[in-house]
């Protein structure tokens, strides 16, 4: 069923949230801070738009995440501590987004017959792609 997609990426970018609001207040550089400022409005953004698309459906969307999001938290913090969080870390953070690149092209395939929700996840992985080159070019 395609909610079963939808749901799984929801609750993907409730988890990412979580995660770059953990790393939010750890990044060593004003410009990781401006980065993931800017990936927690897009995942909070993108899961809004996700979350109604559920509703219209006739799905209740789940808001508390997954235990994913405990786990994420949890890295950050010790990676944090350990190594600090600079630039050095964000080939870990495009390594989760690639991931959810995936969970996109999983929700676009089921959804392939719903024109709304087709655009939507289109724009939303096109916006991810762009963050991920950023993230990639500043890590360079």
């Amino acid at each position: 069923m395609a909610a079963d997609s939808l749901k799984t990426l929801h609750t993907s970018l409730i988890d990412a949230r979580n995660g770059y609001q953990e790393a939010a207040r750890d990044a060593e550089t004003p410009a990781l801070k401006a980065l993931f400022a800017e990936m927690i409005a897009l995942k909070e953004r993108d899961h809004a738009e996700l979350h109604d698309a559920l509703r219209r459906m006739g799905e209740t969307p789940d808001e508390s995440g997954s235990f994913m999001s405990t786990v994420h938290q949890t890295v950050i913090r010790v990676r944090s501590a350990v190594t600090g969080l600079g630039t050095n870390a964000l080939s870990s953070f495009v390594s989760g987004e690639e991931q959810i690149l995936s969970q996109y092209d999983d929700a676009l395939k089921e959804c392939a017959s719903e024109a709304a929700i087709t655009a939507t996840l289109t724009r939303q992985r096109q916006s991810l792609q762009a963050k991920i080159a950023q993230m990639k070019q500043l890590a360079a």
